[in-house]
């Protein structure tokens, strides 16, 4: 087995790098971010669908169901938080090497690990790899249907290819099926530009065969397909916007720039890293030129750019992880620019090129380091808090946690959840109060700050909150009177 091994990877040593890139990424996950980080909001809306121990909370029409599927087969066997860490480091530390490997016939030698090193190190990349999120999914999804399809257009491709390319396209579209559209649209035109009918029906299948569970769940539960849109489109905040400013503040957290959270000011040195992306692509693009292989340095590049183009002119607010797909596939023309100055005819040339690359290596390391560093500290804090807030509430299933984190917080005690982002000024309950109250539920509101933010709680019962964050949390537990179960209180 171990000789077998060796065998396999001596026959290419640029596949062993790949296969270290990928290794040292899982690992890399483990140690900087930690599994006993706990889930957030959207995690937790996509883990609870397929969580038979907890209430699932409410999925609206933006989302899809891909993620939910990933996350099935261990949330299945536990409802351990480590355990699913771990599960999803080591899955995406295997789509890292599967992903980026569909291009190792199309471009031999060292462009390949080293485009996968470039993404493997973002911040990005390294944090969201253990989380139950679908943007880095589709990042892999994306890079594995370019890659694919630049081996469909090679001549006698086979059918395998293709087959990868309408799975590849499929797996981006059951994970956020807008998404799909746009590198879709990349794909499908160079297949028609490359008279390959074959590709082009491979991605016209897998956008079919993706979009089917949303479109059926559209009918069930939305009303339809063009009432699904419109409402995803509305908490979305869909239409013609200018968001590149707030993608440039959010280069370094937070993790999500919408009100009432809002992004801080543009930092220099992620500024100059954001610049010279595209100066490197175009240098990559040059050097593939000059060497005859434009077209497979140009599709990831102009999928990339076209995958960035919902979030930067149509989505009004910023989030980092929406460019991942967009980082994925842009590292191939930057690492081909890399490997262009590497090889220099001339000796002083060749030193140079280097000296570059290495000193933006390691400025690369740097930077995301510190990012990660900093991003993972805040994220572990925060979460933490939601832990002891659920361990302290008095409160037993079935029950309705209504307030600040409610999804988080609910998730943990194994209620129903209502999170608010701005507490209601009306002196009468809240529908989901209401409901809740007339079902018979327990019911706790919870929230982080000043005593009673909504009129509606200021006749229950308020309780502080232990743990580390002593004073600063309260749950308020509604009298029998009102509703209240006894012992909820």
């Amino acid at each position: 087995m171990g000789s077998s091994l060796r065998s396999w990877l001596r026959a290419d040593p640029w596949r062993a790098l790949l296969v270290l890139v990928a290794a040292c990424y899982g690992i890399a996950q483990l140690v900087l971010v930690t599994p006993g980080m706990g889930l957030g909001w959207d995690e937790v809306v996509y883990v609870s669908q397929v969580d038979p121990r907890v209430p699932a909370t409410e999925f609206i029409a933006p989302r899809a169901r891909g993620i939910t599927l990933i996350v099935a087969p261990l949330v299945a066997i536990t409802s351990s938080t480590e355990a699913l860490r771990v599960y999803l480091c080591l899955l995406s530390a295997l789509a890292l090497y599967v992903s980026f490997g569909t291009w190792r016939r199309v471009r031999p030698g060292p462009v390949v690990p080293l485009a996968a090193l470039l993404f493997a190190s973002l911040w990005l990349s390294l944090f969201y790899g253990g989380q139950a999120m679908p943007n880095l999914w589709v990042a892999f999804g994306a890079v594995a249907a370019t890659g694919c399809l630049l081996r469909c257009l090679r001549p006698g491709g086979g059918w395998r290819p293709a087959a990868g390319l309408g799975a590849s396209v499929a797996a981006v579209a059951l994970l956020r099926p807008p998404d799909s559209v746009w590198l879709a649209l990349a794909l499908a035109v160079a297949a028609v530009l490359a008279g390959r009918w074959r590709a082009g029906l491979a991605v016209n299948a897998g956008l079919a065969v993706g979009w089917a569970d949303w479109i059926v769940e559209a009918f069930v539960r939305f009303g339809g397909p063009a009432a699904r849109w419109h409402a995803a489109g509305a908490a979305n905040e869909t239409g013609l916007h200018f968001s590149l400013p707030e993608h440039a503040r959010a280069l370094n957290g937070p993790l999500l720039c919408r009100p009432p959270a809002h992004c801080g000011p543009v930092s220099l040195p992620w500024l100059l890293w954001w610049s010279a992306i595209p100066l490197l692509a175009l240098l990559g693009l040059y050097a593939a030129h000059r060497r005859g292989r434009l077209a497979e340095c140009a599709l990831p590049a102009v999928a990339g750019l076209l995958m960035a183009v919902p979030y930067a002119f149509l989505v009004g607010y910023a989030a980092p992880r929406f460019l991942l797909p967009t980082y994925a596939l842009l590292a191939f023309p930057l690492a081909y620019g890399a490997v262009f100055l590497l090889d220099g005819r001339r000796g002083q040339a060749r030193r140079a090129g280097w000296g570059l690359v290495a000193a933006g290596v390691l400025a690369q390391f740097a930077l995301q380091g510190i990012t990660l560093e900093k991003i993972t500290a805040q994220r572990l804090s925060k979460r933490e808090a939601d832990a002891e807030v659920a361990r302290a509430l008095r409160v037993q299933p079935p029950c309705l946690v209504y307030g600040e984190h409610a999804a988080m917080i609910a998730y943990r005690a194994g209620c129903e959840a209502h999170t608010v982002l701005r507490w209601p000024q009306e002196a009468e309950f809240p529908g989901a109060v209401r409901g809740a109250l007339a079902a018979g539920k327990h019911v706790v509101a919870v929230n982080r700050g000043r005593p009673a933010p909504a009129p509606f709680l200021r006749s229950w019962v308020r309780a502080r909150l232990p743990g580390a964050h002593p004073g600063r949390w309260h749950a308020y537990y509604p009298h029998p009177e009102e509703g209240g179960r006894p012992g909820a209180g």
